[in-house]
C-alpha cells in the first residue's frame, strides 16, 4: 500500500488493535499524520502537506533529514557490511571511539555502545554501583528525564510515570534542580552518584544558576561521589556547544549521549567513563550485552560528526538560536497573557506558556499552519515548555517562516473567547484519561 493510499483514521484504529490504547490515544491527541518523506527542515506527509520540522524528534535530526553527506555514507556502508555479530570488533565502531574521547572534555578510558539513551543510562547506573561500592544512593533532580526502561525509571525526576510499577528504588534521593543547599544535603558525606542534565530538558528547559554545575563538581569531588551527565538531549552542538558542559568548563565521571549523534540514521548511544572511575571498579564488570554501536550506526554517527565540524554548525546553532530566541521573545512581549518567557540557549529552545491550555491550543494552531514543535505531552507541567529544536542545519529563511507561523497561531490562541479557554482547560486536564472511543470522534 502506497502512503498517499492510507486512510488515516484506519491506521489509528490498526494502532489501536495492534500497539495498544495509549500509543493510539496519542496519535489521536497529537493530530498526527502519517509521514511519507522528509529533507533538511521539512516533512511531507501522505497526502503531499508539508510542514516545518521544530521537533526533530526532541533533537534525534541534529543534521536535518536525509543530509546527503551522512546518506552518502551509510549508503557505502551499508554496502559493505551493516551489522557484525557479538564478539565481532570492527574498525568503524574503533574509529568512532576515539572520536568521541577527542571531542569529550576529560581523560576517557571505556565507550560502551547501546541500542537508547535509556538503555545507556542502564549501562551507567550498573558500573556507578559498582565502581563507587557499598554506596547505593543516587542523588537527582526534580523534573529529570533519563528514560523509561525499569531502572532508568527508578532515577526519573517525574513520580508521576511511577504509578502503574509502584516504587521503583529505596535508594534514590529528588532534589529541586538549581538548589545547591538541597544538592549539598542529599549528597552529605557522600552519595554513589549524581546524576544530572546540564540543561533540564522535558517539559521545564531550565538552565542552571550561575556556578551550579561548577558547585556540584566540587561537591562530588570532596565527597567521592560521581558525577553523571546526561547529555542525550544537550550533546552535539544542541547548545551551541559540542557538549554542554563545556559551558561551566568541567568534566563529569560518566557521559550519557544519544539522540543526535547519528543525525537520525540509526538508533546507538553510548556511556563514557573516565579511567578514574574505571580504576575503581572492584574487578573486570560483566558486559552489558546489547546490539549497539553496530556498523552502520558508527557510520552515520562518523558522517554527522563530520557535518557539524565541516558546515561550523556550532556557530550556526550560536547565530540561529540568537535569531530564533530574540524572534520568540517578541512574541513573548506582545502576548504576556498566553507566554511566561523563553527558556534556553542555541537551538534548544522554547516558549514556556501559561498553563497547559495553551500549550494544546497553540500546538493545535501550529499543526494548522504546518508546524511541528515539541509538546511535552505533560499534563502536571504548570507551566510547560512548547520545544523549538530545529535542525542546526536550518536557515534564516526557514526561522523566520516559523515565527511567522508562530505569530499567526498565537493571533488565533488570543482571539478565543474565555468560555472557550475554560472549556478547553477542563479538557487538556483530563485529555489522557479520555477513552479512544471518543476521540476518534473529534
Amino acid at each position: 500500500m502506497t502512503t498517499a493510499a492510507i486512510d488515516r483514521r484506519q491506521l489509528l484504529d490498526d494502532c489501536e488493535k495492534h500497539w495498544g490504547a495509549s500509543a493510539a490515544k496519542l496519535y489521536r491527541i497529537a493530530g498526527s499524520q502519517v509521514e511519507a518523506e522528509a529533507s533538511g527542515c521539512e516533512v511531507r506527509d501522505h497526502t503531499g502537506r508539508r510542514y516545518l520540522d521544530f521537533a526533530c524528534s526532541y533533537g534525534v535530526f541534529i543534521v536535518g533529514h536525509r543530509h546527503p553527506a551522512v546518506q552518502r555514507r551509510v549508503d557505502a556502508q551499508l554496502a559493505q557490511l551493516a551489522w557484525t555479530p557479538r564478539g565481532a570488533a570492527h574498525p568503524v565502531q574503533l574509529e568512532l571511539t576515539e572520536r568521541l574521547k577527542a571531542l569529550a572534555p576529560g581523560d576517557w578510558g571505556d565507550v560502551r555502545y547501546m541500542l537508547s539513551g535509556a538503555e545507556a543510562v542502564e549501562h551507567s547506573l550498573r558500573y556507578a554501583l559498582a565502581s563507587n561500592a557499598p554506596r547505593r544512593r543516587i542523588v537527582i533532580t526534580a523534573g529529570a528525564y533519563h528514560g523509561k526502561t525499569l531502572a532508568a525509571m527508578s532515577i526519573l525526576g517525574q513520580r508521576q510515570h511511577e504509578a502503574s510499577f509502584g516504587k521503583l528504588s529505596a535508594d534514590v534521593v529528588i532534589v529541586p534542580y538549581g538548589d545547591m543547599a538541597a544538592m549539598r544535603e542529599a549528597v552529605g558525606d557522600g552519595a554513589c552518584a549524581v546524576y544530572l542534565e546540564p540543561i533540564l530538558g522535558g517539559a521545564h528547559l531550565r538552565m542552571p544558576p550561575l556556578g551550579y554545575m561548577e558547585d556540584i563538581r566540587a561537591l562530588c569531588d570532596r565527597t567521592g561521589t560521581l558525577l553523571v551527565a546526561d547529555e542525550i538531549q544537550t550533546a552535539f552542538g544542541r547548545c551551541g556547544k559540542m557538549f554542554a558542559v563545556e559551558y561551566a568548563n568541567i568534566e563529569p565521571d560518566i557521559l550519557i549521549l544519544s539522540k543526535g549523534l547519528t543525525g537520525g540514521y540509526a538508533s546507538i548511544a553510548c556511556a563514557m567513563y573516565r579511567k578514574q572511575t574505571l580504576e575503581r571498579l572492584p574487578a573486570p564488570a560483566d558486559d552489558h550485552d546489547s546490539c549497539g554501536g553496530h556498523p552502520f550506526a558508527c557510520a552515520a554517527a562518523l558522517a554527522a560528526l563530520d557535518v557539524i565540524e565541516e558546515e561550523n554548525l556550532l556557530q550556526a546553532s550560536v547565530e540561529r538560536g540568537q535569531q530564533l530566541r530574540q524572534g520568540l521573545m517578541q512574541l513573548a512581549r506582545r502576548f504576556p497573557d498566553i507566554i511566561e518567557d523563553v527558556p534556553g540557549i542555541g537551538l534548544m529552545t522554547g516558549l514556556r506558556l501559561k498553563g497547559a491550555v495553551y500549550e494544546s491550543l497553540l500546538s493545535m494552531e501550529l499543526g494548522k499552519r504546518n508546524v511541528h514543535t515539541g509538546h511535552s505531552m505533560n499534563e502536571r507541567a504548570e507551566r510547560p515548555v512548547l520545544r523549538y529544536y530545529p535542525p542546526l542545519t536550518v536557515s534564516a529563511e526557514t526561522i523566520d517562516e516559523a515565527l511567522k507561523r508562530t505569530r499567526e497561531a498565537l493571533e488565533a490562541v488570543a482571539a478565543l473567547p474565555a468560555w472557550k479557554i475554560s472549556v478547553m482547560r477542563r479538557v487538556t486536564r483530563s485529555m489522557y484519561r479520555l477513552p479512544n472511543a471518543l476521540l476518534r470522534k473529534m
